[in-house]
């Protein structure tokens, strides 16, 4: 009895281990991925197609018109990611499902609404404020090759 009692009073409480990159599967956990975009990116590196990971990895881009998806990366693999420094929380996939629900309403135009965009209105939302052009800077200079 004394040996029951012993195992019903351990703290099995631990934190769960956050989700691993699985480049194979194209997760991400929090973070910002990049992916060219064809012959536009052989013209112009600087150009590509952008998206957010949620707390599980599934990729979170703004595709066209009215239309965000979620889990089905619209270049296929990520090349390039960037895992955000910070508390990783359940705020993290709020702010993604609100740029998601935000920009489910918008008209793409590669200008002014666009999947960069989109990325930085969830970071923003999640706390750090970024643009358009800070979230290409950050993928770029801190980035990782995912190479799939």
């Amino acid at each position: 009895m004394g040996e029951e009692l012993h195992l019903m009073s351990r703290d099995t409480s631990e934190a769960p281990a956050a989700p691993q990159i699985d480049r194979g599967q194209n997760r991400f956990p929090y973070a910002v991925v990049w992916g060219p975009l064809g012959p536009l990116t052989c013209c112009c590196p600087c150009v590509g197609h952008m998206g957010i990971a949620d707390s599980k990895g599934r990729i979170h881009d703004f595709q066209g018109p009215y239309h965000v998806d979620v889990d089905s990366f619209m270049v296929g693999c990520v090349l390039r990611y960037w895992v955000v420094s910070g508390p990783h929380d359940e705020g993290w996939d709020a702010a993604i499902a609100r740029a998601d629900a935000a920009y489910a309403e918008k008209v793409h135009d590669i200008c002014c609404e666009n999947c960069h965009h989109h990325t930085a209105m969830a970071l923003t939302e999640s706390g750090r404020p970024h643009t358009l052009l800070s979230t290409w800077v950050h993928c770029c200079l801190y980035g990782k090759c995912a190479c799939c």
